[in-house]
């Protein structure tokens, strides 16, 4: 193993217990490359404060390791690298906690793999491993479909109770887009969207898609089951649509070509 990969180790368990340090370094003398060193990495960073306790280690190890090749089998020799210590230290980190969430698991070994390719390691923002971190499974499978879509709709429905300036704030939630209702409870969707929104992922705009008819939003089978619910309260209500749209910011690209291997 070359100096430049060995002087990467420290830095990389600064925040481990001293018995994992102690190990560390064995392991790095006995593999030999890119992809050894970083499962080396793995195993005793994410695996070792389980290992004794359960068995299935073994199992996640071998999981890993395939999953980095199959994400870098496509990448020159030329190209493979030690990532940057900034993006490895605490990528390997967080996997311990959200390896068994395929949806985190997935975006943290794309992230290693594009900062392990000289070709897209600039795409690998550090701050990507804070903003996967602060993401449920559901953001992340709301993400995958905006990054699809690109661009979509988005309506602010509300119950308007007549003859005064209330709403039903129970309503519908604050963001409603039809596109996602199959992912979850559209309460659930929206508090995703404020959520992506806050990481800068995407943005949510005041004004809607033109050409976009809002007006159907009104008639859409969840909207229909909760006016009928409402409605049972005795109070008549009109049904609004503010217009919106949710889009990919530019943070939100490069996060999706890094993490979601995305070609956009």
């Amino acid at each position: 193993m070359g100096e430049n990969q060995t002087s990467i180790l420290p830095e990389v368990i600064k925040p481990i217990s001293d018995a994992v340090q102690q190990n560390i370094p064995e392991t790095a003398k006995q593999t030999d490359g890119v992809l050894s060193t970083v499962v080396g990495f793995f195993n005793n960073v994410v695996l070792y404060p389980i290992k004794k306790a359960n068995m299935t280690f073994h199992y996640k190890l071998e999981a890993f390791e395939d999953d980095l090749k199959d994400k870098l089998k496509d990448v020159p020799d030329e190209n493979l690298q030690i990532p940057a210590t900034m993006i490895a230290g605490p990528t390997l980190e967080a996997l311990r906690y959200t390896y068994d969430e395929d949806h985190l698991r997935e975006m943290y070994e794309n992230l290693l793999a594009s900062a392990m390719d000289s070709r897209k390691s600039s795409e690998a923002h550090p701050a990507f491993v804070d903003a996967i971190r602060q993401m449920s499974p559901l953001d992340a499978q709301v993400l995958n479909v905006l990054v699809d879509m690109g661009q979509v709709r988005c309506g602010d429905v509300k119950f308007c109770i007549k003859n005064s300036t209330k709403v039903y704030s129970k309503g519908m939630p604050n963001y409603f887009v039809e596109e996602l209702c199959v992912l979850s409870d559209p309460f659930a969707i929206s508090s995703s969207l404020v959520n992506l929104e806050r990481l800068a992922l995407i943005k949510i705009t005041e004004g809607g898609l033109k050409g976009e008819n809002y007006e159907s939003m009104k008639v859409h089978p969840y909207v229909k089951s909760r006016e009928k619910l409402f409605r049972g309260f005795g109070r008549e209500f009109e049904i609004t649509v503010s217009e919106h749209a949710v889009i990919i910011t530019n943070f939100g690209e490069q996060f999706a070509k890094a993490c979601l291997g995305r070609n956009i």
